[in-house]
């Protein structure tokens, strides 16, 4: 068993970090499990692939992966600029609202966007045809008026599965960002009228502090998700 899940890691696992400290503390958590590490690299996940080290480039390709998890940087103060890195993506770009036609209509190339934002169309192209995602990511982008483009072009490339709101102190004391996790399937066969799961949080096992209090909500996610996916006969 141990063999398999070795080679497993050394298959199949990659991970990448702009961070060198913290693509080290991966590449050593996984020499502790076993193996793997040799598919951790520090590497700038938004830069275009071909300007990657050639290690990360043979180890990580877009349209490749089954599953990809992630909680991306936030914040306008940390804005992601360059126009050579900024136009591959669509979301690179600013959009306006036609009101007359009620669609989006892509503009002129930003000067800076805010990493969360590219991120979750890089992490959509990272992702083969039926692949899933989890990504954490701050409420405005579920319900700010201005950002609804992000929502459209998720929709466009994607089944929304899943939004989970989880308590604002589930990242603090670090940070005060509200956040909810939102889950997809990458998949050109989208109904055009399906369910999706969705779930409050309120507790999530420590105080504002980083204290624990033993109450836990999130832990009991997975089984009404379970519940939900056998009423409404969904498999992915």
């Amino acid at each position: 068993m141990y063999e398999e899940r070795k080679e497993f890691a050394i298959e199949h696992i990659r991970g990448i970090d702009k961070d060198y400290f913290l693509s080290k503390v991966a590449k050593a958590y996984f020499a502790i499990l076993g193996d793997g590490r040799g598919g951790v690299f520090c590497e700038d996940s938004l830069e275009d692939p071909s300007n990657w080290k050639v290690a990360t480039q043979s180890k990580i390709h877009l349209d490749s992966f089954s599953i990809v998890l992630t909680n991306p940087p936030f914040g306008a103060k940390i804005p992601v600029t360059g126009e050579a890195k900024l136009q591959q993506y669509e979301l690179g770009y600013k959009w306006k609202l036609d009101k007359k036609s009620n669609q989006w209509k892509k503009d002129k190339l930003s000067k800076k966007e805010a990493p969360q934002i590219l991120f979750i169309e890089r992490c959509i192209k990272l992702l083969r045809d039926n692949g899933r995602m989890a990504i954490v990511l701050p409420d405005g982008i579920f319900g700010n008026a201005k950002l609804g483009y992000i929502r459209k072009f998720i929709a466009k490339h994607c089944r929304i599965v899943a939004i989970i709101d989880i308590p604002i102190e589930s990242f603090m004391p670090n940070t005060q960002t509200k956040t909810s996790v939102l889950f997809v399937q990458k998949t050109k066969n989208i109904p055009s009228d399906y369910p999706i799961f969705m779930c409050v949080a309120e507790n999530c096992g420590h105080d504002r502090r980083g204290n624990e209090n033993g109450v836990d909500d999130i832990s009991s996610i997975s089984t009404q998700f379970r519940k939900w996916k056998e009423d409404n006969n969904f498999n992915w």
